[in-house]
């Protein structure tokens, strides 16, 4: 048996204070033009996909048995550049379906 875990031993998950979201909304969000590229190709949009995460990787939790001992929250919202990767990975998926439908067709 475990004695510390990712989840508790029911299977509950904490989530993040209802302040955190706002707080993260609050902060400046900042623009890369020069993230996206002006014409996509297969290659470079595998990189974008593979390098940025599908979700925020840092929350955390600790749990012993049922009961939580830490929880640190998704440090995504602090970055002002976050929802602008997240919007390039979705373009990139985005081109690569689009290539292999048209390759299909």
């Amino acid at each position: 048996m475990k004695i510390f875990s990712i989840t508790s031993s029911s299977g509950t998950k904490a989530r993040a204070p209802r302040w955190w979201g706002k707080f993260g909304e609050s902060l400046p969000k900042l623009r890369a033009p020069f993230l996206k590229p002006k014409q996509w190709n297969k290659k470079l949009a595998y990189k974008w996909i593979n390098s940025i995460p599908d979700k925020c990787p840092f929350e955390r939790q600790l749990w012993i048995g049922d009961v939580l001992v830490l929880y640190i929250p998704p440090l995504c919202p602090l970055n002002p550049f976050s929802k602008q990767l997240y919007e390039l990975k979705l373009e990139a998926k985005t081109y690569i379906y689009d290539m292999e439908k048209e390759k299909k067709a």
